[in-house]
């Protein structure tokens, strides 16, 4: 791999989606990508296999909620797979406080070697359905999946899990106007509002991402 090369691309691309990074998580996310696609030879832990795929689609997809997050706000993941998209926002906020939920094992050991390799504090990772998770002690500022192409099950899993004070995200695919009425519809179902949709186009044409913030009513 041409790391030069990958470097700039990363670097280039996090500045169109407004995060600003240091060369000690550059660092930290060339260890992510090399980690990653080693365990893929054995484990496919994502069907995104090459390095600028795994950059854009992966890293820089995952970093488009960190503009709205609170940075020393607690973030639960739920369903984060290989990481995505928990482990590049805590790269990129190390304040953040961060546990993932995940129902896979093979997963769960990749992200716990991850944890290890990259040196992250302040985060935790369960191996479980959040259907079966206990209340937490204090309730999470931010509830984020990008693990849900539909919202209405990530809706009925997570809204018992919403405090007043919880923000829930869920990164979705495009939408349309159609799809956002339908957004407030089960939103309201669940006893939540939209309180913002944010629709953007990831860098160099590798499609497009909505962000769909709720709340409770």
């Amino acid at each position: 791999m041409d790391k030069d090369r990958l470097s700039r691309l990363f670097l280039q691309a996090s500045q169109e989606v407004s995060v600003s990074l240091s060369a000690q998580q550059v660092e930290l996310f060339w260890l992510y990508l090399q980690e990653l696609l080693e365990w893929n030879k054995t484990f496919s832990l994502t069907g995104i296999k090459t390095p600028d795929d795994i950059i854009i689609k992966n890293f820089i997809d995952s970093l488009t909620p960190l503009p709205y997050l609170d940075s020393s706000g607690k973030l639960l993941d739920i369903g984060s797979g290989a990481g995505f998209p928990s482990i590049p926002l805590k790269i990129a906020c190390p304040e953040l406080e961060v546990q993932l939920v995940e129902a896979s094992r093979k997963k769960v050991s990749f992200i716990k070697h991850l944890i290890r390799t990259l040196g992250l504090e302040g985060v935790t990772v369960l191996h479980s359905r959040v259907e079966e998770m206990e209340q937490p002690e204090r309730p999470f500022h931010t509830i984020i999946s990008r693990a849900f192409r539909r919202p209405a099950p990530l809706l009925q899993l997570v809204s018992p899990l919403l405090k007043s004070s919880t923000t829930l995200i869920a990164m979705l695919g495009p939408t349309t106007r159609a799809e956002h009425n339908e957004l407030e519809d089960l939103a309201l179902a669940e006893s939540l509002e939209v309180s913002r949709v944010v629709a953007l186009q990831l860098p160099h044409g590798r499609g497009g991402r909505t962000l769909v913030f709720f709340q409770k009513r």
